[in-house]
Formats: C-alpha cells, sequence, structure tokens
C-alpha cells in the first residue's frame, strides 16, 4: 500500500472512531434525561417552532416518531394538525433510503426497524406527495448545520435526493440542547441541515 493510501486509510479509520464515539456518548446522554424533562423539552420546542418560518409556511411536514431517547415531536404534531397542515412518517426502503406515510391520529402503528413505530399499511404510502418541510432527529449536531445520525444514512440519502422531488423542501433537525457539539467530524456523504432547532435556540447553516 502506498504512503498516501495508508495515510487516507488511517484518517478514515480515526474519523470513523471518532463518530462512533460520539454516538455512544450522545445517545446515551439523551436516554438519562427524566421524564418530566423530556417533556418540558419537547413543549419548550414547539412553542419555538410555532414561531419558526419554515414550520409556519410548510403544509406537508415529514416527521418522526421518537426512539432511543430523541426529543418527542408529538406536541409538534398536534400543532400541526390543528392548523390544517398534514405530516407524514418515514418507512425505510430497500435500498436504504426513505419513503413517507400519510399520519394522522387515527393512523394504526407497527413496530418496524430499529423498534421504531411507523404507518401500518406500507401498501398505502404516498410516493407523489410533495414535502415543505422535513424534521430530522439527531444524535449531534454543531452550529454549523452539521448532524450526526445513528449510521445507517437513510436521512442522507432522501436527502440527497429530495431536493430535485420536493422543490424549496427545508431540512430542520430537532434535538436536545445537550446533543450540541462544537464540531462534528464530518464524512463526504452527510448533507448538512437548513437548520436545527432545540428548546433553547435555532441554529441556521447559512
Amino acid at each position: 500500500m502506498a504512503l498516501s493510501d495508508n495515510l487516507t486509510a488511517n484518517k478514515n479509520n480515526s474519523l470513523a472512531k471518532q463518530r462512533s464515539q460520539l454516538r455512544q456518548q450522545y445517545r446515551a446522554a439523551r436516554r438519562a434525561l427524566p421524564h418530566y424533562q423530556q417533556h418540558a423539552q419537547a413543549k419548550q420546542l414547539s412553542d419555538l417552532l410555532q414561531r419558526c418560518p419554515e414550520f409556519i409556511r410548510a403544509k406537508s411536514i415529514a416527521s418522526y416518531l421518537p426512539n432511543d431517547g430523541e426529543i418527542d415531536p408529538a406536541i409538534i404534531h398536534q400543532v400541526a394538525w390543528a392548523l390544517g397542515k398534514r405530516i407524514y412518517l418515514p418507512v425505510p426502503t430497500k435500498n436504504k433510503s426513505l419513503l413517507f406515510a400519510p399520519y394522522t391520529p387515527q393512523t394504526p402503528l407497527v413496530t418496524g426497524q430499529w423498534g421504531i413505530k411507523q404507518p401500518r399499511c406500507a401498501a398505502r404510502i404516498a410516493k407523489k406527495i410533495s414535502l415543505d418541510l422535513i424534521l430530522v432527529p439527531l444524535v449531534a449536531f454543531d452550529n454549523r448545520g452539521n448532524r450526526l445520525g445513528r449510521g445507517g444514512g437513510y436521512y442522507d440519502r432522501f436527502l440527497a435526493n429530495a431536493k430535485c422531488k420536493h422543490k424549496g423542501l427545508k431540512s430542520l433537525g430537532l434535538s436536545h440542547a445537550l446533543q450540541q457539539v462544537d464540531k462534528v467530524p464530518v464524512e463526504s456523504w452527510d448533507i448538512t441541515l437548513d437548520a436545527i432547532a432545540t428548546p433553547r435556540q435555532i441554529f441556521r447553516s447559512a
């Protein structure tokens, strides 16, 4: 192996190790939050998003159901439905990307991959929907819009192809404040989010 190849391999291994350590640290940190604090932060985040221009303008919103200590957007869903907005939930595809299915208070759910709830009727996935806003879960983030996910790359693959399918789509990460880091170690395939919201403030990438 050439010296340059060796240096590249060592750099890649170091980056992968940093990302793995951050995932372990911040997944454990958010899981450790007591229930009352989780609820309080979810309420604060909802209050903040109701003043967020991207949320106000959006008619069709891709969201998620929380898992592994992720901040819960349930209150945001309630607000969106009350305002006549449409909510969609992710369903993983065979090529490790995402499709989105309609979600209402009456939607029956089943447990999908990694123990995450998703709409039961996968055959009714709305492939031709036009999304205005996607709310993205994350493990860690920095104030430049860089996001560290759980490592599957599903959201990065979706976002890499979404701009041509969903004109004007805005991406907004949702996070507990404690998940902020100085700098996320990024890979070439990572997609920078338009903004990231915590219960305290919104960080915009541009």
